[in-house]
């Protein structure tokens, strides 16, 4: 069956509430289809936006029915969220829901919930959980694919707080996934899910606010901008810092250029979860250096990605990647600073694009899952914004990117590389899932519940 004749079929049997857009000068359509990052962007059949569960799960079985090809968005920042015109954009922003459930310590999140979504639901009854860095990013994928955030040194991965899930597998049935229903697959989606059906509800586990640090649970938010020359103090007070076991914190160590004036600088952005006395004590060695700007402010659960809001712009060129470390190789990243100035000065328009470090002080969570993204034990990760303008740069700007992950890398055997699966699907598949045995675990529950590779070929 043609994309047109599926679609002709589907418009009769969907809600009237659902959505069917197929006008490419449409102005839903075009907006729809914006994305965070063009590269690759591609304009798809149709952008297909089911406005209930109901809706979903009929879409997702008339097109595995009628072999359509079909991806699903939620936020648009994934880089794999676009399809050419022969299939569609399974686009899940009309249906969602999400629904604390503070006496029982969970939240149920369904469709395409966003990250403010989640958060301001969830701080009106006094809980929070694992959340990332972006009011617009999609919860249900971001938990799916392993959940980094600033709080897991308080509460783990969002994946590991995955408490059971509902999904569309490939044969269009529905499947629960909880620790006594198809464990295995439970086990599967804290931090692959991805990869073995179309998700539409998580039940995940939350806190209290106050264990954030704070009886209203607020946390401390650090700015302290250094020039590139003074790196190597910054590195020799910041390894203290990172490692602290008394103080729970984490953060970025970037190597930026800041509006207005897009001058390079190394700014320390860390987030501290005690009071702003406690956090001015701990970041005192900091401001003794003499940075060229400091501050240190108060923010909220609620809002705990406002600050970032330019980030979540969408268009223009960006690519994300995020990599594992064992532990902090300051003369690696000093060495960034130079790779750095040499991106700027070979791109013209890409002064948007840095290099960063994030820490996570030792992690205060005992309770910690086993899932499949595992990583338990990594503290630091790489992080690569490539941002540019120009589509001539894709090449030199990708070999920036990769030559930034090899510096970091430098030093590190091989076989302990770790690429965060949620950035990569080019990398090969033992550096997203650490240990022969987890990838062996992964490729036998892939052959199970999706043997054809309907949710894209990876593990297969």
């Amino acid at each position: 069956m043609k994309l047109g004749e599926f679609i002709t079929v589907l418009h009769d049997k969907l809600s009237p509430d659902s959505k069917i857009l197929t006008d490419q000068q449409d102005n839903d359509f075009k907006t729809s289809l914006e994305r965070w990052s063009n590269i690759d962007l591609q304009v798809p059949g149709a952008i297909i936006k089911p406005a209930n569960e109901a809706d979903v799960i009929l879409t997702t079985r008339e097109a595995l029915k009628a072999s359509i090809p079909f991806v699903p968005a939620s936020g648009g920042h994934s880089p794999w969220s676009t399809i050419n015109e022969d299939g569609f954009i399974l686009d899940l922003s009309l249906f969602k829901d999400v629904v604390p459930e503070a006496s029982k310590s969970t939240v149920t999140v369904r469709g395409g919930v966003l990250m403010k979504e989640l958060q301001l639901a969830l701080g009106a009854v006094g809980q929070f959980t694992t959340v990332g860095n972006g009011n617009t990013v999609g919860v249900i994928p971001y938990f799916l694919n392993g959940g980094i955030s600033a709080y897991t040194p308080l509460i783990g991965f969002g994946s590991e707080n995955i408490l059971s899930a509902r999904l569309i597998i490939a044969t269009g049935e529905i499947m629960e996934a909880t620790e006594t229903t198809n464990p295995e697959l439970l086990w599967a989606i804290r931090g692959a899910g991805q990869f073995f059906g179309i998700v539409i509800e998580l039940v995940i586990r939350t806190y209290p606010l106050s264990m954030i640090g704070n009886p209203d649970g607020s946390r401390q938010l650090g700015t302290y901008v250094f020039l590139p020359q003074q790196a190597a103090e910054v590195c020799r007070v910041m390894e203290k810092i990172m490692v602290d076991q008394e103080h729970v914190s984490a953060g970025h160590m970037m190597i930026i250029c800041p509006p207005p004036k897009n001058q390079q600088v190394l700014l320390v952005a860390p987030q501290f979860f005690g009071s702003p006395e406690q956090a001015a004590k701990v970041y005192q060695p900091l401001v003794d250096l003499g940075p060229v700007h400091h501050m240190l402010t108060t923010s909220t659960f609620q809002t705990h990605s406002d600050h970032l809001e330019m980030m979540c712009a969408k268009g223009e060129f960006k690519r994300f990647n995020q990599l594992g470390l064992d532990r902090f190789h300051s003369d690696n990243f000093i060495k960034l600073i130079d790779l750095h100035s040499k991106l700027l000065a070979a791109c013209p328009g890409s002064e948007r694009s840095g290099f960063t470090v994030e820490w996570h002080s030792p992690s205060k969570h005992t309770e910690r899952l086993d899932a499949a993204f595992g990583n338990q034990e990594v503290d630091f990760w790489l992080n690569v914004l490539s941002w540019y303008t120009d589509p001539a740069q894709h090449e030199e700007i990708t070999r920036f990117d990769q030559a930034a992950q090899a510096q970091m890398r430098v030093g590190t055997e091989e076989i302990a590389f770790l690429s965060y699966t949620n950035c990569t699907r080019d990398d090969p598949i033992e550096y997203c899932y650490k240990g022969p045995e987890r990838v062996a675990k992964l490729k036998e529950l892939k052959k199970k519940w999706d043997p054809t590779g309907v949710f894209t070929k990876q593990l297969l």
